[in-house]
C-alpha cells in the first residue's frame, strides 16, 4: 500500500486539523501552529520552490537550528517532490559542507541567518547551488532570497496551479527518496544514507504498535 510522508501528514491534517501540531516560543510564551496551518504554510513554501525551478527528485538542503521553519520547510520541499539533505550546524564549511552539498547535487538550501556566513564563504565552490533561502531578519546579498519571498511566490503560484502542484505530492511513491543523511566521515569521506518515504512511515507504524 502506498504510504509516503505526505500521505501520512495529509491523514493527520484531515483528522486533527484544528489541533496544535507545533509549539514555538515567542515573546516568552509558547504559541501553537495547527496541523491545518502547517499544511498551508508548507504548501506555500513548496509551491514557491516549484515556481523558482525546483523539480521532483532534485535535492534541497536545510542548514539551521531546530525550529518550526525546519519542519514546515521540509514538508514543503517534500510536497514539491524534492528530497531533503539535512545538515548539522556543527559542520564546518571548509570541507564538511562543500562535500555534502556537492555530493548530493543540492540545488537549493534553506539556511538560518546564524548559519548564512558559512554558505557565503563556500558559494564559489558550489556552482550547482542555485537558490539560497534565508530564515530570519538579515541583510541579503544578490543571490539570496528571504523565506517570506518564497512564501509570497508560492501563494501566487497556487492561485493558478494548485491542483497541478498538489498532484506532485500525491504522485510520490514509497521508494522515492525522502532524505539523504550523511555519516560523520571521521575515517573517510562521509557516506550518504538514503532513506525513502516508506522507511519513515514504516518506522512510525512500528513505533505506534508499541505505544
Amino acid at each position: 500500500m502506498k504510504k509516503t510522508i505526505i500521505d501520512l501528514f495529509e491523514q493527520s491534517v484531515a483528522k486533527f486539523g484544528e489541533r496544535p501540531f507545533l509549539l514555538e516560543k515567542h515573546d516568552g510564551e509558547f504559541r501553537p501552529t495547527t496541523y491545518k496551518e502547517c499544511k498551508e504554510q508548507a504548501l506555500n513554501i513548496g509551491a514557491g520552490l516549484v515556481h523558482m525551478g525546483i523539480r521532483p527528485k532534485q535535492t534541497v538542503s536545510i542548514l539551521a537550528e531546530g525550529c518550526n521553519n525546519w519542519i514546515i520547510s521540509e514538508l514543503g520541499l517534500l510536497y514539491a517532490g524534492a528530497g531533503s539533505v539535512p545538515l548539522s550546524i556543527k559542520l564546518e564549511e571548509a570541507n564538511d559542507l562543500v562535500f555534502r552539498l556537492r555530493h548530493a547535487d543540492v540545488k537549493a538550501i534553506f539556511v538560518s541567518s546564524y548559519q548564512l556566513a558559512k554558505v557565503r564563504r563556500i558559494l564559489a565552490e558550489l556552482p550547482d547551488l542555485k537558490h539560497i533561502i534565508v530564515w530570519g531578519d538579515t541583510a541579503l546579498e544578490a543571490n539570496e532570497t528571504s523565506l517570506e519571498s518564497v512564501v509570497a511566490k508560492g501563494e501566487e503560484y497556487l492561485k493558478e496551479h494548485r491542483e497541478a502542484f498538489m498532484a506532485i505530492g500525491r504522485s510520490l511513491q514509497n521508494d522515492d527518496y525522502a532524505t539523504i543523511t550523511y555519516t560523520s566521515g571521521t575515517t573517510a569521506d562521509p557516506k550518504g544514507v538514503v532513506l525513502t518515504h516508506r522507511n519513515y512511515t514504516a518506522n512510525v507504524e512500528q513505533a505506534l504498535s508499541v505505544v
